[in-house]
């Protein structure tokens, strides 16, 4: 079984980190320098098949680690998302292995290499 790879770009200056499944795609902007303010403000955009607006979306790993993020027209900002949360996102990212991002109608299920690169706290 073939791990699920991330796409990584710049945008703006800032790194993304995407994943596309058949289900739709996840897509992580970050802000590691402040380029854009003093105040972290990355954003997780997300596209679900199935739920075209969540409000919620839980990404829960394997190990039954969860983190609720709530969302706005697709994109959770890091501004808006609890700071517990935010982190633990992005530590089940960076970790890799099996995960999923889950809305009340769809869900995504990825797994992936360890992402230790990956500064968006």
């Amino acid at each position: 079984h073939a791990l699920d790879a991330w796409t990584v770009g710049v945008e703006r200056g800032l790194p993304t980190y995407a994943l596309t499944g058949e289900a739709g795609e996840v897509r992580l902007v970050c802000d590691p320098d402040r380029v854009f303010g003093p105040t972290p403000n990355g954003a997780l955009v997300v596209r679900f098949d199935k739920d075209a607006t969540p409000d919620m979306v839980v990404v829960l790993a394997k190990s039954g680690e969860q983190a609720r993020l709530p969302v706005n027209n697709g994109i959770a900002s890091q501004t808006s998302v609890d700071a517990e949360d935010w982190a633990k996102m992005v530590a089940t990212f960076r970790s890799g292995g099996e995960f999923a991002l889950v809305t009340s109608a769809d869900s995504l299920t990825f797994e992936t290499a360890p992402l230790p690169e990956l500064a968006c706290d």
